[in-house]
């Protein structure tokens, strides 16, 4: 069967990535501190190199997600080349670049936007490592990673609040920002510099604590229940919710396929756009319409566990 076609935007895209190791169900490598945190720095360091930024993430024991954005493909300038360049090959950077040619900056620049190439770069030398420390052999990965592109500001912050609550979702914690190795912790404890402002990922009205309202979404989509001497989600935030059809509390308490799998997430007329441009070039078999998911409240371009794309 043909491989499914990796979805890539050419404009400035979000991006929900998702991995999961080989081998048993059972087996739980990144329950290792040394393990996890080697995944999280190797993330971190690949990011600061490429033209992205994290807006969230959660290691759990075999797997992992992350929520990217790229910047939109352009020409980058000598000295952002340069800059790039020292990020990701250090002391050796001068010396490695000095006889490329204008194809190889070339390629180095169009590298720095490509969503497969930051994650060939995590994936690939995270396994080098993991190997190498842990005396193992053979694939590390059960498969190549996924990407679905987020379309909007909803499918964006829907797909922070799902994989905040991983945790939550999976049993191993009462509270999303429990779990140590997750952006929900990091932005309790203040340690999210290397994070997307939660302003520019969750914008609210002035005098609104930007913090208070995007922790009670995210207790209303896990029904996480405030503590005591904790006020109770607001009433407007809860209006809100409802008026996008989240008409319960826990909606994410189970596992959503459609936000790793459905390789382009967000409000109908943007999945149907996009859809429209793959039929034009030929490169949709059998999808018409976008895919209604929880109730219509999103929308995605591919149904679950099918190839419906050619190469």
């Amino acid at each position: 069967m043909a491989r499914t076609a990796r979805h890539k935007s050419t404009e400035a895209a979000f991006y929900h990535l998702t991995n999961r190791v080989a081998g048993d169900p059972d087996w739980f490598p990144f329950k290792n501190d040394q393990a996890r945190r080697k995944l999280q720095n190797m993330m971190l360091f690949y990011v600061n190199a490429y033209r992205c930024r994290l807006a969230a993430f959660q290691i759990m024991g075999n797997h992992f997600h992350f929520v990217v954005h790229f910047e939109k493909p352009r020409a980058l300038s000598r000295d952002e080349l340069m800059d790039s360049s020292h990020k990701l090959y250090g002391r050796q950077a001068e010396k490695k670049t000095a006889d490329w040619t204008v194809p190889q900056w070339e390629a180095f620049n169009q590298r720095l936007f490509d969503v497969s190439k930051l994650m060939q770069n995590v994936g690939g030398q995270y396994a080098l490592w993991f190997n190498r420390n842990f005396e193992r052999r053979g694939h590390l990965w059960s498969d190549r990673f996924k990407n679905s592109e987020l379309l909007g500001s909803e499918a964006v912050q829907d797909a922070i609040l799902y994989v905040e609550l991983n945790a939550v979702r999976a049993g191993l914690v009462k509270r999303p920002e429990q779990w140590k190795s997750g952006s929900a912790r990091w932005r309790l404890t203040g340690e999210d510099q290397d994070l997307i402002p939660l302003e520019e990922l969750f914008p609210s009205d002035p005098g609104t604590d930007v913090y208070s309202s995007y922790r009670a979404r995210l207790y209303y989509r896990g029904a996480v229940p405030t503590r005591e001497n904790q006020a109770a989600i607001p009433r407007w935030i809860l209006h809100q919710e409802q008026q996008r059809g989240f008409t319960r509390a826990g909606a994410f308490r189970r596992r959503l396929r459609f936000l790793t799998d459905g390789l382009a997430v967000g409000p109908a007329e943007k999945v149907a756009q996009l859809l429209a441009t793959y039929r034009q070039q030929g490169r949709y078999r059998r999808r018409r319409h976008p895919i209604p998911q929880l109730g219509g409240v999103l929308f995605s371009l591919r149904e679950q566990r099918s190839h419906a794309f050619v190469t």
